[in-house]
């Protein structure tokens, strides 16, 4: 076959492979296309322990430090954290301790000795009353009989009877007091001294738990953490001889088993985060160790935050970590991205396709007309066009 008669047919060749082409788009443009884009949000937080124990000084007053845990040191439930001194304890204890043993030797006398000898006293003068009474009743019946036959006065027996009298009424009376004694008077002496050992008891009993307390134990398995304090004009952690007070935190044990990174996301980044969203972290002084996690919570009510202006607003933001590899100090610096979204087959567009006008988005198409659309995801070159574009539809680049 000649040259020129293969030539229509070459021409047509071409031309049916060109059909099958995506055209390029020319320059200065661009065409939506479908992609994948991956969204992530930026993120600081701080490394901490979801639990922490704090310890704080039990003794009540002034307590002076005598043996500390070093920082750092792992520690399980029921090992010394630290100890405080006890000789002014011990010195009260012992002091308390006799208090009570005389307490317990009043009450003692006074129920098995004084108040029954008392009453035995009281008693045998009753009966000596008694008896005294029912002689004088004889003889003054005796002197009746003796002035019926007019042997004897009636001066002497009037004198009689009122002698008679006289002593039925201090029978009556010593009769009245043993019960009154018996029943109120001895009855409030051992109120009292019942009283006066509950209370030596109590005092003794809240000395010794001060004397415990002085010994302090890991409640759970931790870290021993020192916590800065005001310490003598100065904010620091704790040394061994330093003066400390009631409910003063000084230790806290943060549990190494399980971590989270604590944090604030500005209002702008909101909408973008969800709890559930996956996370990839890195401590910043340990780039080499790759943490994972998702978000756990997103605070409800805005904050603002030291060295911001008070227009600007924060949200805390908890993310909850997977086990980590390594041990790990709480308190670090974390460098974390927020997925906050990812498509395979998002409708996307150059960033600098878009143009911003306030919160809404515009693009002009080709042929000059300005379009508004609406942008879902968005990376680093991309943004994901939710709706006012179809694929294949381009616009102009600035």
């Amino acid at each position: 076959m000649t040259l020129h008669r293969l030539l229509p047919i070459l021409a047509g060749a071409l031309a049916l492979g060109g059909c099958n082409r995506i055209p390029e788009p020319a320059p200065g443009t661009a065409a939506v296309t479908r992609g994948s884009i991956r969204m992530a949000v930026p993120f600081q937080g701080e490394l901490a322990a979801r639990h922490v124990e704090m310890i704080t000084v039990g003794v009540q007053g002034a307590a002076v430090l005598s043996e500390l845990a070093p920082e750092g040191t792992r520690v399980a439930a029921g090992d010394l954290l630290a100890r405080f001194d006890t000789a002014q304890i011990e010195q009260d204890l012992a002091r308390l301790e006799n208090d009570l043993v005389r307490a317990q030797q009043e009450l003692e006398s006074l129920e098995k000795a004084e108040l029954p000898l008392e009453l035995i006293e009281m008693e045998s003068k009753r009966l000596e009353m008694q008896a005294e009474f029912e002689g004088e009743e004889r003889f003054l019946a005796s002197a009746r009989g003796l002035q019926e036959r007019g042997l004897m006065s009636d001066g002497e027996v009037e004198q009689l009877e009122r002698k008679v009298a006289g002593l039925r009424t201090r029978c009556t009376q010593m009769h009245t007091r043993i019960e009154l004694t018996r029943q109120h008077v001895h009855g409030a002496r051992l109120a009292k001294a019942r009283a006066a050992l509950a209370a030596a008891e109590r005092q003794r009993d809240f000395t010794a738990r001060q004397l415990a307390l002085c010994e302090v134990r890991a409640p759970v398995d931790g870290v021993a953490t020192l916590v800065p304090l005001p310490i003598d004009g100065e904010y620091r952690t704790v040394h061994v001889g330093d003066t400390l007070y009631r409910n003063q935190t000084f230790l806290c044990l943060p549990d190494p088993s399980e971590h989270v990174v604590r944090g604030y996301a500005g209002e702008s980044e909101l909408p973008w985060l969800e709890p559930g969203n996956a996370v990839v972290a890195v401590p910043a002084a340990f780039p080499h160790v790759k943490l994972t996690g998702r978000v756990e919570s997103v605070g409800g009510m805005a904050q603002t935050r030291p060295d911001y202006p008070s227009w600007r607003k924060f949200f805390p933001v908890l993310i909850a970590l997977d086990p980590v590899s390594e041990p790990l100090p709480v308190g670090i610096s974390v460098r974390a991205e927020i997925l906050a979204g990812e498509s395979d087959q998002a409708l996307r567009l150059p960033r600098e396709a878009v143009e911003w006008r306030g919160n809404q988005a515009f693009v002009r198409k080709t042929s000059g007309e300005e379009v508004e659309v609406q942008i879902g995801l968005a990376d680093a070159r991309f943004v994901e066009i939710t709706s006012g574009l179809a694929e294949g539809e381009e616009v102009r680049l600035p």
